[in-house]
């Protein structure tokens, strides 16, 4: 069974391996042969000393962990994982572009510990107190090699996203959002900006008590696919919360008419904003005990996603938005709801709470 199942995963993964100069790296980014996804390329974020040492690295001869890529149909490479060293040996040279701008980024190195001398390095002089690196160690540093796993086409297409999430969740320079959005655009590029441009909407940042730290940071985008996730699809008991948003929103965005999923969001708000406004999903002062007055996940899971769940029955009914004014307001005074955000709660075990309970709470007809 076991080598049954092997067998079945390779048939769906086609990889190559090969090593390539860093030159021929930098003329492939300036003739597009490899692309770096916008969303991706902002989360490059190593500092100065970071990107000093990584030069060295390659100067003195370090060995380096290999890059991963896609190949696309058109033979075009998009890149998977290296963001921060490739990115690094770019910008460097001179040839990294602004993902917003367009204009030309250059780094300026600073001294390490093997080679202190690096301090005030450019790989171009332009202005006073930068130090040209010479040519003979340019040439050096373009001919360095750097190794490049390559998922060729056509392998599942699935592959990619699950290879990019994979490669980049725990990352230190960015988190779980800004991984998934990446992989939600290689899924699905249109669909993804429907859905960023619907999480910029004012009753979205009121409902979910957006922040502008927390927009930075596209916390207002981690909420609508969650709330899309937990509408659309039932929760796959097997897997960590994070892991299963991570395949159930690349299903959504590949399997999923993009405007029903629009049209239930936007009517779901819209409800909750026209009933109770920005308090929609936050509990009342006469709240149950133990239960905090401010939003929380478990409002997200049990009466956002229960009353999209339930949209066709609750537009039918006689009176929508009595009906949902009401659940909502009794919603805090059933004793299982303190329950589902419990001190020390899993996330798995709350989801298995929530969706269940708000699901049935909302339903006219239960």
């Amino acid at each position: 069974m076991l080598k049954e199942e092997i067998d079945e995963a390779k048939r769906a993964v086609n990889t190559d391996t090969v090593q390539m100069t860093i030159g021929e790296v930098s003329n492939m980014y300036t003739s597009k042969e490899l692309n770096i996804l916008p969303d991706f390329q902002r989360l490059f974020r190593w500092s100065n000393e970071r990107k000093s040492n990584f030069v060295e690295s390659i100067l003195i001869g370090i060995p380096v962990p290999p890059v991963f890529v896609y190949e696309n149909e058109n033979g075009t490479w998009e890149l998977i994982d290296g963001l921060q060293r490739i990115s690094t040996l770019l910008e460097f040279m001179g040839v990294l572009k602004d993902v917003d701008t367009g204009v030309v980024l250059r780094s300026q190195l600073q001294k390490t510990k093997y080679l202190p001398s690096l301090q005030g390095m450019v790989w171009e002089q332009k202005a006073d107190g930068e130090v040209q690196i010479d040519k003979a160690l340019q040439l050096f540093f373009r001919r360095a090699r750097v190794d490049f796993q390559i998922l060729k086409h056509p392998s599942d297409p699935k592959t990619k996203f699950d290879l990019f999430q994979r490669l980049n969740r725990g990352g230190a320079y960015a988190n779980e959002q800004e991984v998934r959005t990446c992989s939600m655009v290689l899924a699905n590029a249109e669909f993804t900006q429907a859905i960023r441009q619907f999480a910029q909407r004012n009753d979205v940042n009121g409902i979910f008590q957006i922040t502008a730290e927390q927009r930075a940071t596209q916390r207002d985008v981690e909420y609508i696919v969650r709330m899309i996730v937990h509408t659309f699809a039932d929760y796959d008991r097997s897997l960590d919360v994070q892991e299963f948003l991570d395949a159930a929103i690349i299903d959504i965005l590949t399997e999923r008419d993009r405007d029903e999923v629009i049209q239930t969001l936007t009517w779901t708000l819209e409800t909750l904003q026209r009933i109770l406004g920005d308090r929609a999903l936050m509990p009342p002062q006469n709240a149950g005990e133990g239960i905090a007055s401010r939003f929380s996940l478990r409002a997200l899971e049990a009466i956002a996603v229960g009353v999209a769940r339930n949209k066709a029955a609750i537009m039918a009914h006689a009176n929508p938005d009595q009906f949902v004014k009401d659940k909502i307001e009794n919603f805090w005074q059933q004793p299982q709801v303190a329950e589902m955000s419990a001190s020390g709660l899993r996330g798995t075990v709350r989801l298995q709470r929530t969706i269940p309970f708000g699901a049935q709470w909302f339903n006219p007809n239960a």
